[in-house]
């Protein structure tokens, strides 16, 4: 039996963008054919703690929105408590994946990975430039600029 990959993504998913579903699906090839994707939404408190405001969208809307997306084969919302470790060992993934400027989760994940012995892989995915948008921040800008005109 071949062994299928299991790839964990992780992110906030608040007003989703191109540049969201490019990383979702550069992540599932990072597995190889027949690589399964699970995605972590942060939690609302979560997303608070670490930009220092709530997300636009609640964490039940990004859970549902980002589960009904094709490369997604299951989205689960994060720990209450930031907890890494836990989410590793919950879902024993082969290959986790960051986002381009998710420099200081992916170092945690490979101290993480190092000091438990994990054979996981820890994969940073480059940004995507060109079309469309690439942050929720920037579109968010985006957004109340237009408003500002009007």
């Amino acid at each position: 039996m071949v062994h299928r990959r299991l790839v964990l993504a992780t992110g906030v998913f608040d007003i989703l963008h191109p540049g969201h579903l490019r990383f979702l699906e550069e992540s599932k090839k990072q597995g190889g054919p027949g690589a399964r994707l699970v995605v972590v939404v942060a939690t609302d408190k979560t997303v608070k703690s670490r930009k220092g405001q709530g997300p636009t969208m609640s964490e039940s809307d990004r859970l549902e929105i980002v589960s009904s997306l094709k490369p997604v084969n299951r989205a689960v919302l994060g720990h209450k408590k930031i907890d890494f470790l836990g989410v590793l060992h919950e879902l024993k993934p082969d290959i986790v994946c960051v986002g381009y400027d998710q420099n200081d989760i992916k170092r945690r994940v490979v101290k993480l990975v190092a000091d438990q012995k994990l054979s996981i892989r820890v994969v940073q995915i480059q940004k995507f430039g060109g079309r469309g948008p690439t942050s929720s921040s920037g579109l968010k800008k985006r957004i109340a600029k237009n408003l500002a005109e009007d």
